[in-house]
């Protein structure tokens, strides 16, 4: 059995707030008398562990933990840097830096402050302080299997948020960003095709953060606006987030169970006002029709969660939009939508209007607005951010209308 310190960063600084134990197949949470006590404090996650005084009981890690862990590309680095073939789960989150989604920290029960599990032991976190072409670099040595030693930074500052993409959070004209970028394996320019797919979300006017298409050392990097965080007078202040799949207790396997109506219906119960609330499950519903419109069948419950700001919570801007480029004629999504499963479809989407409440309405004005907008703009938008013509044509299908 082993016992790790749980902070959240509240006001200004990280605030010690549970006590998480972990054992081969049991995992507890309780919260932290003083951090009970206190008049500000946030839930670690507003519906599965809110904040009082119960003990809360898992054969599983808490899915609102592993929000702080990396994906596919982090998993790859600590493997890596730990010299092994793979970390346990909650290993994954302890070796991660303080970059990762949302406001939580850790530490062994031995610390009084957020520190990082290293090979070498326990760590105190270092400053952020990241040289986009270093990282670069040091990620085409990664893909070449060369010897760990020379990846100190990438290993340092590159496992970060979710994600199978390499990318690195970084702070640029007092905006902090996270930074996507190609490296030589890549088949299709990425990085445009992203922005170019955003940039249209965006005049949609659907909630994006500040986007940035920009070249470091002739490679394209795709940057947005990290809406978990924002620095104020040189220091870093973080919001905390909660996946849509740790909201809705949804196990990262069961594909089944995610469903937009489901999401939406959570919105709605950690929600605080009634015009917020509105306002997001519109916010929500535009998107799933952009989804659809572009072909974004990546949509999975890690892509969508909701942010903690202001004492509410509110679904976080839109993020991780790309398109799949197809020949075929059948159009899913990762969730189910409506009365017709997952199928990416107008009429999947209006049938699932209520569970917003919209009514069909304006629902199918909704849906023939986005629509209309992409097949008329995406190439535009496509060309405007360099992407080749060659390229342009095999996203056609995609753009296509989905009745």
């Amino acid at each position: 059995m082993q016992e790790f310190w749980v902070y959240i960063f509240l006001g200004d600084q990280f605030v010690k707030c549970a006590k998480l134990t972990v054992s081969q197949d049991f995992f507890e949470l309780k919260y932290e008398e003083d951090y009970l006590n206190r008049p500000n404090k946030i839930d670690i996650d507003p519906l599965n562990l809110v904040a009082y005084g119960k003990k809360y009981e898992s054969e599983e890690l808490f899915t609102s933990i592993q929000d702080s862990a990396p994906d596919l590309w982090g998993q790859q680095l600590l493997n890596k840097k730990f010299q092994v073939s793979e970390l346990n789960e909650m290993e994954y989150v302890l070796a991660n830096g303080l970059e990762h989604v949302g406001a939580l920290a850790f530490s062994s029960m031995d610390h009084d402050e957020p520190m990082q599990l290293t090979p070498d032991g326990w760590k105190p976190h270092k400053k952020h302080n990241v040289i986009l072409k270093q990282i670069i670099e040091q990620t085409e040595l990664m893909i070449k299997n060369v010897d760990g030693k020379k990846l100190k930074e990438l290993f340092e500052y590159g496992p970060t948020l979710g994600g199978g993409r390499p990318k690195v959070s970084l702070i640029s004209n007092d905006k902090f960003y996270l930074a996507k970028y190609g490296t030589s394996l890549d088949t299709l320019p990425e990085q445009q095709i992203e922005y170019a797919v955003m940039l249209m979300a965006k005049d949609l006017g659907l909630n994006v953060p500040d986007i940035i298409l920009s070249q470091y050392d002739n490679r394209n990097v795709y940057m947005i606006e990290r809406f978990d965080r924002e620095i104020i007078d040189g220091k870093i202040f973080r919001s905390h987030f909660v996946s849509s799949l740790s909201l809705c207790d949804w196990h990262v396997f069961g594909r089944k169970e995610w469903s937009y109506p489901v999401f939406c219906d959570y919105l709605r119960k950690s929600g605080s006002s009634e015009s917020e609330i509105k306002e997001d499950q519109l916010e929500l519903y535009k998107r799933i029709a952009f989804n659809i419109a572009v072909n974004n069948d990546d949509d999975h419950p890690r892509n969508h969660g909701i942010l903690h700001r202001d004492g509410t919570w509110r679904l976080s801007p839109l993020y991780d939009v790309f398109p799949r480029a197809t020949l075929t004629n059948t159009f899913t999504m990762a969730m189910t939508i409506g009365a017709y499963d997952r199928q990416a479809s107008k009429r999947n989407l209006l049938s699932a209007c209520q569970y917003f409440e919209i009514d069909e309405k304006d629902a199918a004005e909704i849906i023939d607005q986005v629509n209309d907008f992409v097949i008329t703009n995406w190439k535009e938008y496509f060309r405007n951010s360099g992407v080749k013509q060659d390229v342009i044509k095999q996203f056609e299908n995609a753009m296509s209308l989905k009745e």
